[in-house]
This record gives structure tokens, sequence and C-alpha cells, in this order.
């Protein structure tokens, strides 16, 4: 607990997909006031209109903050009290449409490429040493400051800086509105809910808008209660806000019985065999699993598994600068940024949270990626789960549940002895290892196809990987 306003670190803020929305939330939240803002960038120019973006903000908002910015972490992290870290090594589309390319060149059809399949090997191991680089400088400048990351894949990357740095760690991510979403259009007769035609839960750049109108709605009458790991959590209560009337019995029949059968078909069939709900869509959730890379049975088209669309992507990226750039020429008010929904951003909370830790104010957050301290009974001590939780001046602190179902806990622990081997793997530069780890992927049927996918991942990203030299 402290009286001193915080410091907060942005490495990653130069970008205007995340810097956007960061800033926005941290600058116009109250508790923020007078709270030290450091952002950071390699890329000079992006980071240079972000800074004019913000202390724009920090005066039409009267926020009062001292806004400061580099392209050297190290000058900014000294006394740091949180660092919130969105980075990607590489240009993001471009090196994740590859993930997905090279796989595929050997018949591997991934579905998503990004947290789960060889692809995500690639994914973890090019961002890893940047992680642990950030976390090394803040074991010397900011021991005793949160690293809060949001950079996928976030079991792993969480799982490194947990195990391998003295830092204290948390994975942050807002999958959980999916959840809201699902449930928000299979209910929506409940309180005459307006869902667009043939609506669906793809994450992808240009369903963010149609998204966001149900998931809001649905947060504005919906508890759900939720955990697992990561972009792999399942429902384990959800409620009429309001009234507090348990709504699981109602969302079970109408979805498996009453609803649109092409209504996120693979989260239907999974959630009619487990008994629970899975939260994050079939876009995320079908990356753990071992049922849908199947070249004979074609499950992408039984499923209408949608993969990425990288240059729809690229437009958002190019659409989210051009704002930032219109805004600090005046050509666009500043006080557009004040509701992001209108832009297709997501708000992660990210203020109430540090509130609740630096002024020891007490607040319920629903999705933390945190050690499992005993939170999920049947998952791996230590292993980072996704639960909800509480964050006060003591730290963040996760919610006892109950076990989560045999079949499901499986699943969830063979996904975190998996991330544990990957993250082993890009940590020592080890290509033995790494192999090894991908004869235990869910996706990955055959050794020689194993072994050219990852020679080819670890030829193409050579430049990103310098510990596998």
């Amino acid at each position: 607990m402290s009286d001193k306003p915080p410091k907060i670190v942005v490495i990653g803020a130069g970008s205007a997909i995340f810097g956007l929305g960061a800033l926005s939330t941290i600058i116009q939240y109250p508790a923020m006031k007078g709270a030290e803002l450091a952002l950071c960038d390699i890329n000079a120019e992006g980071l240079a209109v972000m800074r004019k973006l913000a202390e724009m903000m920090n005066r039409a908002w009267d926020a009062e903050l001292t806004i400061s910015s580099s392209t050297e972490r190290r000058d900014l992290l000294p006394d740091a009290d949180f660092v919130l870290v969105s980075i990607q090594v590489g240009q993001r589309e471009d090196v994740w449409e590859l993930d997905w390319r090279i796989p595929l060149k050997y018949g591997l059809r991934q579905p998503y490429a990004e947290n789960g399949g060889p692809g995500s090997f690639a994914h973890t191991a090019r961002n890893l040493p940047l992680i642990m680089a950030i976390a090394r400088d803040m074991e010397a400048l900011c021991p005793d400051a949160y690293f809060l990351n949001l950079v996928n894949p976030l079991i792993r990357l969480t799982t490194a800086v947990h195990r391998h740095s003295s830092i204290k760690v948390v994975g942050l991510c807002h999958q959980l509105l999916w959840a809201y979403a699902m449930a928000g259009a299979v209910l929506a007769d409940r309180w005459g809910l307006a869902v667009p035609e043939g609506f669906h839960v793809h994450t992808d750049a240009s369903n963010k808008l149609p998204f966001l109108s149900v998931a809001s709605e649905a947060v504005k009458r919906l508890e759900i209660k939720a955990a697992g790991i990561n972009h792999f959590s399942w429902v384990y209560d959800i409620r009429d806000k309001h009234t507090g009337e348990d709504l699981y019995p109602e969302l079970r029949d109408r979805w498996l019985n009453h609803y649109r059968a092409d209504f996120e078909p693979l989260s239907r069939e999974i959630f009619s065999i487990y008994g629970m709900m899975p939260t994050a869509g079939d876009s995320h959730m079908c990356e753990y699993l071992t049922v849908v890379s199947d070249p004979l049975a074609k499950p992408w088209e039984k499923y209408d598994l949608k993969l990425q669309d990288w240059d729809g992507n690229r437009d958002r990226r190019f659409t989210r600068g051009q704002l930032a750039r219109d805004i600090v020429s005046g050509a666009v008010d500043v006080d557009e940024l004040r509701d992001l929904s209108r832009h297709g951003m997501l708000d992660e909370g990210i203020p109430e949270m540090i509130e609740a830790a630096h002024y020891d104010k007490p607040h319920q957050h629903q999705q933390l990626n945190i050690p499992n301290r005993g939170y999920i009974p049947n998952l791996p001590a230590d292993a980072i789960v996704e639960v909800p939780g509480t964050i006060d001046g003591a730290g963040f602190h996760g919610e006892r549940l109950p076990p989560l179902p045999e079949g499901i806990a499986e699943m969830c622990r063979r996904e975190l002895s998996l991330s544990a081997l990957y993250v082993e793997a890009a940590l020592r530069g080890d290509r033995d290892l790494a192999l090894g780890a991908f004869l235990l992927d869910p996706m990955v049927t055959d050794i020689d196809r194993a072994r050219a996918i990852l020679d080819d991942l670890l030829d193409e990203f050579a430049e990103y990987l310098p510990q596998f030299e």
C-alpha cells in the first residue's frame, strides 16, 4: 500500500492496437490522477505519436499525470510499480501468418496457430527472449514491481516469468467477454436483445463491433464465474445479475436443443460432451483440442473453424494508427477516445487493478492468470491457471473453486505440461527438447513432419531466435 501515486511503465506503448486503449483507460480513470506514466517502444515514430496523444488526453481530461517516454526501457524502469507489457517480436500479422502457413506446407492445418499447435511454439520462442530480458531488467531496477503480461501465448510467457525470475507476474486477458457474448446471444429472448443475423464470436478484426454490441449488453444482465486455463476456461456458474437466478439449466437446454445449429458448433459439441460451457468460442478453444486437424474428418469444415484474417488485422492496425495521428493533428477531437467500444477496443480493467494493488482497495476481477495455489484442486500446483479473484495491497489472490470434471482437467493438465516443455525448449534453445515437445502437441501425428516443421520454423525465424544458434 502506498500514498504516493503509482509509476506505470507501458512497454509496447507505440502500438496503436494496444496503446490507444491502455492509455485512454489509465488516463481517464480518477484514481490514476497524478500518476507517473512512462511509455516505451522501439518504434520511435509510433512512440512519439502516442506520447503526444497521451499528453493531449492528460490535458483534456485533467489527469495531472507526469508523462515520459523512451525507446530504452532501462531509462524508464527504475522505481516502477507496475510494468504493462504488450509486445510482439516481428511484425505481428506477418509472422503469425507464417506460423500457420509453414505447418500447412506439410499437411498440418492448424486452426489458429497462436496458443496451440506447432506454430504456437514459434510464437512462444520469438517473444520469450524479450519477455525474459524485461523481467531481468525489472529484477535489477524495480524488483518489487508487478509484471502485467498481455502477450500470447499467455500461459507460456507468464509461466516463464514466474518460474525463471523473481518478478511478480500476472497474465491478463479479456476472453471471458466471449462467454458473455455467447450466453447473451443464446438467452437474448429473455431481455429482447438485438443479435445480428448470423452472429458468431470469431476473434477477428471485422467482427469486433457486432461482437461488442452483444457482449456489452450481456455484461449488463449476466454474472459469469469461470475458471481453467487461458483461452480454455469453463463456466462454473451463470446467473441473472439483477435477480440472482441460476441460468445454467436454461442456457444448457436452449443452446444444446433449440438454438442455431451453426452457432459456435464446436463449443456446443464440447459443452454437450463434458457438461460445462467453454468460454473462449470456437476460434481459441480449438487450439487445445486433439480433434481439430484430422485431414480425413476435416473438422475445420464440419465446425466452420474460421482462420484469422491477417489482412483485416493489418487494416485495423493502419486504421488505429491513423486515428491516433488524426487526433494528434487536431483533425479529430481527443474525446473520441473516451468511449473505446465505438472503435472496437476492449477495456482490460487495468487501472482498476492498479488502484486495488497500489492503494489497497480490494477489487474483484473475473480473469486472473496466476500460479495455482489450490484454486483449482485437480490442476497442478504452481501452474498458471485462470481464475476469478481479488486484488488488494497484498497482491493478486485467486478464488478457490471445485475440481473441474476429470475429462476437462486432463485436457488442461496436458496443455500445462506441454506449455512447460515449450518454455524450457525456447529458453535453452534446445532443438531436441523442442522436437520432443512437438510430439506431445495434440495436432502433431508424425515424427518426420514434426521435424520438418520445426526445422522450417527455426530457419524462417532465425533472426528472432538467437537462443537456437
